[in-house]
């Protein structure tokens, strides 16, 4: 008896924490958040901050339109915590259908500068992204590794006049 009812317990107690972590971790694979590009945006409005710009897709493979009201991105690049970018903007992406939308992050130049360099030598980078996105119905949340081309930097090639000079 005993050792049935100790089994039935901890039947119980798995169900329970799989209920909770669903409960607390909601993913979805019918939306998706892609990074698609990245701009600096020169001084993040103090000394010894950046910002970069980043252009995210946003693609709903579900047969109703999403209306986001909000959105909070935790952006890495190369396992290096870049930062996080909050969006208030209302968009609606149509049923399976996609949209671009420019997210900004304000980073510390002298926290990030020795680990960008490498990324700015070689112009490509892996990247997550982990999303929280709010909308009028439910809160979505994703998260995407990829890679991408930092050709979009708009900055002067590595060794050219202008070019950062920090070295790794």
């Amino acid at each position: 008896m005993r050792s049935g009812t100790l089994v039935a317990f901890f039947l119980i107690l798995a169900s329970l924490l799989t209920g909770v972590g669903c409960a607390l971790r909601p993913e979805t694979e019918d939306f998706d958040v892609t990074l698609v590009n990245l701009a600096s945006e020169g001084s993040g409005g103090g000394v010894g901050e950046a910002a970069l710009r980043f252009t995210i897709r946003l693609q709903n493979a579900t047969p109703e339109p999403v209306t986001l009201t909000g959105s909070a991105h935790k952006i890495y690049l190369n396992n290096v915590y870049v930062g996080q970018a909050l969006n208030d903007a209302r968009i609606e992406v149509p049923r399976l259908g996609t949209v671009t939308q420019e997210i900004t992050v304000h980073l510390s130049t002298f926290k990030l500068a020795r680990a960008f360099y490498g990324i700015y030598r070689e112009q490509q980078a892996s990247y997550r992204i982990s999303s929280t996105l709010y909308g009028t119905r439910s809160t979505l949340r994703t998260r995407k590794i990829g890679s991408i081309d930092l050709h979009g930097l708009q900055l002067p090639p590595p060794g050219s006049p202008g070019a950062p000079s920090l070295q790794p």
